[in-house]
Order: C-alpha cells, then sequence, then structure tokens
C-alpha cells in the first residue's frame, strides 16, 4: 500500500465496486416498489370488484327472498280478506250457509273418534275439519251447537282454500282456526292431522289450541286493540310463527297468521295460518355459489340460522339444539358459534349492506356481507307480538378472492429474482474489465508521479538543484513545471536565507522596544486612575452620616445602607440636623460612576450649606438646591439629573418635599401604607427652577412606626432568570421585621435582597434608609 498505483488501483476498484453494490441495491428497490405499488393497485382493483360483486349478489339475493315471502303474504291477506268480509256481513250470509251444508259436496261430516277423543271429517271432502273433544258433549259424542255453528260459517272455505293452497306460494298447507272459544281447525288439502297430532304432540286435545300449540299468539292480538289507533294504524296484521321442522314430514316450515275479527273489532273470530314451506328459500340459500368454498346463511332477528349449507354450518361453528314446545324448533344461533368473532357478529340495524373484510374463521380471514330485509310481525316470544327482521350473509374466503393476485406475486417475485441475478454477474463482469483499463493506464499516468517523488526525496536530503524532465503536457506535466520552478525559487531563497533572518530580527527588536515603552504608559496611567476613583470613593463614604451621629438623634431610630455598582456610586442619603428640625435627604443621580458620584457630593454640599444658613422653608430650600445643581450641570456639560426628597422631621411629623420612589409606611400595627412622591415635584437638575412644580405632604408618626426609604436599585434588582425584587417583596419584609429595630429591619431587607440576586450581577447602586420613632 506505499506505492501511489497501488492505491490508486484500490482506491478505483473500491468506489466500482461500490458504484455497482449501490447500482444494483437501487435497481432491487426499484423493482421491489414497483412490484407493491403493482401489487397495492390489482388489490385495490380487486377489493372494489370483490364489494361490488358480493354487494350486488347479496341484494339480488335478498330481493329474490323478499319477493317468495312477500308473494306468501299476499295469498294470505287475500284470503283474509275474503273470511273478514264474510264474518262482518255474517247476518246476511246466514241463509246461504244453512242452504250450503245441505249440499253433499260442502256438507262436513264429523265423526268422533273413540281413541283420540275428538271430530273428524272423512277424507273425501275438500277440506280436513278437526274439532278437539272439549268441544263436544262428554255424554252424547256430538258436538256442542255454538262450536257447530261456527264450523258452518266456514263451510265456505271448501270452495275457496283448496284453490289457494293449489296456486300462489308454494304452501305446504292452508287452514283456518276458529275462534278462542271454539278453535276447530278447517286444513287444505285434506289430512289426518288430529291423528297425526296424536302422535307428535301429546296431550294437545286437552288444552286449548292456541294456546298449546301457538303460546302467546292469542294475547299478541288481542294488544293490538288497546294500543293507540287500534287496528287501523297497522299497514299488515301478518304475523310470523319461528319455523320448525313438520313433523308430517314437511321439512322445515314456517307458520304464518292473519287474525280475523268480529264485526265491531273489539274480538277475535279466528285465525287464518298458511304453513309455508322454507324448502325453495333454504335451497335456494344454501345453492349460492361463492368461489370454491364460499357460502350463504339466512338468520333470524335473534341470530338463528335458519338455511346454511353443511359445510357453512361447521364452518361457522354453528351448534345445533332443538326445543320443543308443541312445535320442534331447530335452533343453530350465531353467539353460540365456537368462532368468536362469529359469536361477536351484530346484525345490520337497518336496510344498509354491511360489508367486513377481515373477519376471522378457523384461523383465516373472510369477506362477510350482511344485508337485512324487510321486517314482518314475529310472534313465539310471549304474549307479545314484536318486529322481526331476517339477515342473509355471504361468506368468501379472502384467499380465494386474492387467489389471482397471489400467483401474479409469485410470478413477479420469480422476475425479480432472475432480473437480480442477471445484474449481479453483469456488473461483476464489469468490474473486471474496468479494472483491467485502469491497471493500464494507471502504469502510464504514474510514471511521472514516480520521478516527481524521486526528485522530492533528493531535495529533502538537501539537492536543491535537482530538476526533473516535463514529458506531457497534462495535469502531471504542469505539476512537474512547478516543481522545477519551486526548486529553483528554494535554491535561490536558499542562498539568500542568512541576510533574510538577520533584517527581520533587527525590526522585530525594534518593534519589541516600543511594545513595551507603551505597557509602562498603560500601567501608570491606570495606577493613577485607580488612585482618583478610590478617592473620589473615600470622599463618597465620608459624607454619608456615620453611625454614631445618627445615634444621637433622640426620637428616631435610624440606619442606613449604601453599595455602589462601581466604585463610585450615583445614590445619595443624609441625615441632618439644625434649625430644630431633622432634615433627611435621599435621591438617585441617573447611571452611576465617577460623574454620578461627583454629582451626588454636589448635591450634599448643596443641602448642608442651605441648612446652615438657617433655610426652614421646605419648597424654597429645595428650588435652591435645584438651581445650584442645574448651573453645576450646565457648567461641565453633563446630561445628569437626579430624583430628590427632602425630608423635615419634628415633633412626630415627617413634611415630605421632592419627587423620588415611593416611601413605606409600617403603623405599629403592622398596617402597611405606601406614599407616592411622583406629584410632588420633578427631577433636579433638568430645569433651573421647578419651584411651580414642588409641592410637599406630611406624615405622622408615633412611637413603633416605621418609615422606609431606598432607591430604585432595590426593587430593580435582578437574579439570573431576569426576575425583579419588587416593591411588593420589600413592603413584604418591612412588615415581617417592624418590631424590630432599624438595624435589624435594615439587615433583614439587604439579606433577603443578596438572596434574591444570588451570583447575578449588581448593574445598580442600592441605599436603603430605615427611620423608626421610638
Amino acid at each position: 500500500m506505499s506505492k501511489f498505483n497501488t492505491k490508486f488501483i484500490l482506491v478505483t476498484g473500491v468506489s466500482v465496486l461500490l458504484g455497482a453494490i449501490l447500482n444494483v441495491l437501487v435497481a432491487r428497490q426499484g423493482i421491489h416498489k414497483l412490484s407493491r405499488e403493482a401489487t397495492d393497485e390489482i388489490e385495490q382493483g380487486l377489493d372494489q370488484a370483490t364489494r361490488e360483486y358480493l354487494t350486488n349478489h347479496l341484494r339480488d339475493t335478498a330481493q329474490h327472498t323478499n319477493s317468495s315471502l312477500a308473494h306468501a303474504y299476499t295469498d294470505l291477506e287475500i284470503l283474509a280478506d275474503i273470511v273478514q268480509t264474510m264474518v262482518d256481513h255474517d247476518e246476511d250470509l246466514t241463509p246461504l250457509y244453512d242452504h250450503a251444508k245441505t249440499l253433499p259436496f260442502l256438507q262436513d261430516k264429523l265423526v268422533f273418534h273413540e281413541k283420540g277423543g275428538w271430530y273428524e271429517n272423512q277424507n273425501d271432502e275438500p277440506t280436513a275439519v278437526a274439532a278437539w273433544g272439549y268441544l263436544g258433549d262428554k255424554q252424547s259424542r256430538v258436538l256442542l251447537p255454538e262450536a257447530q255453528r261456527d264450523i258452518d260459517r266456514t263451510i265456505l272455505l271448501d270452495v275457496v282454500m283448496p284453490s289457494f293452497k293449489k296456486r300462489g306460494a308454494d304452501k305446504l298447507q292452508l287452514y283456518f282456526v276458529g275462534p278462542p272459544k271454539h278453535p276447530y281447525v278447517r286444513l287444505a288439502p285434506w289430512a289426518d292431522m288430529a291423528a297425526e297430532f296424536d302422535r307428535t304432540s301429546p296431550g294437545h286435545n286437552e288444552k286449548n289450541f292456541y294456546d298449546f300449540f301457538y303460546t302467546g299468539l292469542r294475547q299478541g292480538w288481542e294488544a293490538w286493540l288497546n294500543e293507540p289507533g287500534g287496528l287501523e294504524q297497522r299497514n299488515s296484521q301478518v304475523t310470523f310463527w319461528p319455523p320448525y321442522d313438520d313433523a308430517s314430514g314437511g321439512g322445515k316450515i314456517m307458520t304464518i297468521f292473519h287474525p280475523v275479527w268480529s264485526k265491531d273489532r273489539k274480538a277475535l273470530s279466528g285465525a287464518l295460518g298458511l304453513d309455508l314451506t322454507l324448502t325453495q328459500i333454504v335451497k335456494y340459500i344454501q345453492d349460492v355459489k361463492l368461489k370454491e368454498t364460499g357460502f350463504a346463511f339466512l338468520t333470524q332477528g335473534d341470530g338463528n340460522v335458519l338455511a346454511v349449507s353443511e359445510d357453512g354450518a361447521k364452518r361457522l361453528g354453528l351448534q345445533a339444539k332443538a326445543e320443543r314446545q308443541g312445535l320442534e324448533y331447530l335452533k343453530r344461533v350465531l353467539k353460540d358459534s365456537n368462532e368468536p368473532q362469529i359469536a361477536s357478529i351484530e346484525l345490520p340495524k337497518d336496510a344498509k349492506v354491511q360489508y367486513r373484510d377481515n373477519v376471522q374463521i378457523n384461523g383465516a380471514p373472510h369477506f362477510l356481507v350482511l344485508q337485512r330485509l324487510a321486517p314482518f310481525h314475529m310472534g313465539g316470544g310471549g304474549d307479545k307480538i314484536v318486529e322481526d327482521t331476517w339477515t342473509i350473509g355471504f361468506v368468501v374466503p379472502k384467499s380465494e378472492i386474492y387467489a389471482s393476485l397471489t400467483k401474479a406475486q409469485a410470478a413477479i417475485d420469480t422476475s425479480r429474482t432472475s432480473i437480480q441475478t442477471s445484474q449481479a454477474f453483469v456488473s461483476f463482469g464489469s468490474i473486471l474489465v474496468l479494472m483491467a483499463g485502469v491497471f493500464l493506464v494507471s502504469r502510464k499516468m504514474t510514471g511521472a508521479l514516480v520521478a516527481l517523488s524521486e526528485g522530492a526525496t533528493r531535495m529533502r536530503q538537501g539537492d536543491y538543484g535537482v530538476r526533473v524532465a516535463v514529458t506531457s503536457e497534462d495535469e502531471i506535466g504542469q505539476l512537474t513545471g512547478a516543481f522545477n520552478e519551486m526548486a529553483a525559487e528554494i535554491q535561490a531563497h536558499t542562498t539568500n536565507l542568512e541576510e533574510l533572518v538577520k533584517a527581520r530580527t533587527s525590526e522585530l527588536e525594534d518593534a519589541n522596544k516600543e511594545i513595551m515603552s507603551l505597557n509602562a504608559q498603560l500601567a501608570q496611567e491606570n495606577l493613577r486612575l485607580g488612585a482618583e476613583l478610590n478617592v473620589a470613593r473615600q470622599l463618597q463614604l465620608m459624607v454619608l452620616p456615620p453611625a454614631q451621629e445618627l445615634q444621637e438623634i433622640k426620637d428616631l431610630d435610624i440606619a442606613g445602607y449604601m453599595s455602589p455598582a462601581d466604585e463610585v456610586g450615583g445614590d445619595y442619603y443624609d441625615v441632618l440636623r439644625g434649625n430644630g428640625v431633622i432634615k433627611i435627604g435621599i435621591g438617585d443621580v441617573t447611571g452611576h460612576g465617577l460623574e454620578s458620584g461627583v454629582l451626588m457630593l454636589m448635591v450634599q454640599t448643596a443641602v448642608r450649606t442651605l441648612l446652615a444658613s438657617n433655610e426652614t422653608d421646605p419648597t424654597r430650600f429645595l428650588g435652591i438646591v435645584n438651581k445650584v445643581i442645574y448651573q453645576n450641570i450646565q457648567r461641565i456639560s453633563s446630561d445628569k439629573n437626579l430624583t430628590l426628597s427632602l425630608m423635615d422631621y419634628s415633633d412626630g411629623k415627617l413634611r415630605l418635599t421632592g419627587q423620588h420612589e415611593e416611601v413605606i409606611v409600617v403603623r405599629a400595627s403592622g398596617e402597611l401604607e405606601r406614599v407616592d412622591t411622583t406629584g410632588l415635584g420633578l427631577p433636579v437638575g433638568m430645569d433651573e427652577d421647578i419651584t411651580d412644580f414642588l409641592s410637599n405632604t406630611e406624615i405622622d408618626l408615633e412611637s413603633g412606626d416605621v418609615v422606609v426609604l431606598f432607591t430604585d436599585g432595590v426593587t430593580e434588582a435582578e437574579r439570573t432568570d431576569t426576575a425583579q425584587y419588587g416593591v411588593e417583596r420589600l413592603c413584604e419584609i418591612v412588615s415581617q421585621n417592624h418590631k424590630k429595630t432599624s438595624q435589624e429591619i435594615k439587615d433583614a431587607i439587604i439579606e433577603d435582597l443578596m438572596n434574591h440576586i444570588g451570583t447575578n450581577k449588581v448593574y445598580d447602586d442600592i441605599t436603603v434608609l430605615v427611620i423608626k420613632r421610638l
């Protein structure tokens, strides 16, 4: 790896290899993306087509089922209208009934059956008529007159019922049941129904027909009479009875009833029943073919599956069980399924198609599509007739729907693997050819570089006269020429280097002497300025009232504190005695530093001078101070000014003149007062005459009352998060400590203030003056 030729070939080879790998990866990713997008597009189209196909097929199936049931409804309603008309015109038709029962074709030749204890006619009559033992006299074995009369009132049905049975919807049998008091049965076609009931339904001859076979049906109809609007508000009175297996071999049947009412519509006069064979509907549902193993099913509103293929029942995990209550009912309820997602299915609440595309059955995803049929009245649930709806469902495995997609994906994967393999071989061959070409070209290119390397080695060893022959005009030839020029310059510089070093050394010595001279001058200037600032600071501190002088004031306990932000501050406070009063002053010069400190000394001098001159008027006093300060400021061409409040204390009264910060007063009782000084004047030094703007106010002080004066350096002091100390916190500290001495109050304020500032920089002078009346 020490030769450039080897490095060049290696770098080129690695670059080409990486490029080939990236090319293969990009191509592979592109093919994979294309495959995925194509698959997604096909899947979306297949999903849409599947949804449309299943939805349309389900709607057609639901329409066919609704049509089959509606045909039976129509047959029953037509016959019910005929019978209801006969009841409503019973008196008019009585002569017809009396004559009809004399006709051989219409005569009901009822014979008592000794073994069964019931009455039944012969099999050569158009309809079968059966009357139960409790409708006849046990001694004479003759029907009760009332029962016989009711039977005669339906004798004309011998002409009508056989035709209704033969035509229209596929019906197993058609029958009329008499009123609840005499529930005889007239049946078409003729069948030995009483004997069949003896075999399949023991005890039927001892209990009312309605209550034995159709418990609650009669009570449900009669409840309609008490509803608002009565029978008129019902669009249809057709009532279904839950499907059951016909004991006489008729298969799965369903009874559809229609009540017949008395003329005044206050009592039940009988009921027409139609045993509708569900064979065609069940077969139609069972024969629905959906792909290879898809199937359809028909379920009641309670989830009981009426129709489904045997394979479909197994795949739905249905558990079959029989219930017997006069009739034998087959129950296969969805919620009892051993498939959790089937057991938890919620049937549709409206007529919209319900489409689910990921229902797990036996661990595999299936499409499940549900469509509710038209609602109808349903009995069999106690004494109430409720509205029920059936639902048709389609179940199709997703694997069968996506079979073509799976095959397409497999073909795409095979093609993708083949393309990637071919691309890898082509890339590998291209790398070999390219590396051979690189090797030949690099040998020619690096010859000149080797000569340059040897020349550089000789130059490093001190041979500055070395030169390399230029063999080309390309970049390497240009580099060789530049090397030769550099060698010539180095040779020339080496010859003159000693003279150049001497000249540069002399220049550096002269510059060093100048720097040392400037450093000495700066040190002297800093020493002078430091001395001046120290003197100014000492003067400032010297004019502040000493503690001994404050202690000599008998009526007041006073403590003060002042700390400048720089070496010299711009805050001012003083306590003086003269003319029978105690003169207290506090002020704050704008800014801080030497100029502010000098202006503060001017104020102190002016106040003391005026006090010594026996000036007693507070307004005139402050006006003169302002005029003196203004003239001095103008003389020194300064832009400074200050807030200044002067207070005269005598006999428990503190008279306040001039504008400054608020004055905090805490009474001995702890009551807090804040005196605003904004309206008592203007800043000093802004104008030559401010007398017209000055006013004063008095504060009465009792024993134990505390007055606190301060500058804005206290309230505007900031901690590290820039939050200011604030006058509210100052008031709180003074209130908490107002019973202490002024020195202790001052110390508490300064301690809390410094805790607030913490490690942050102090940006302004801090001054506090605490006055407490003894």
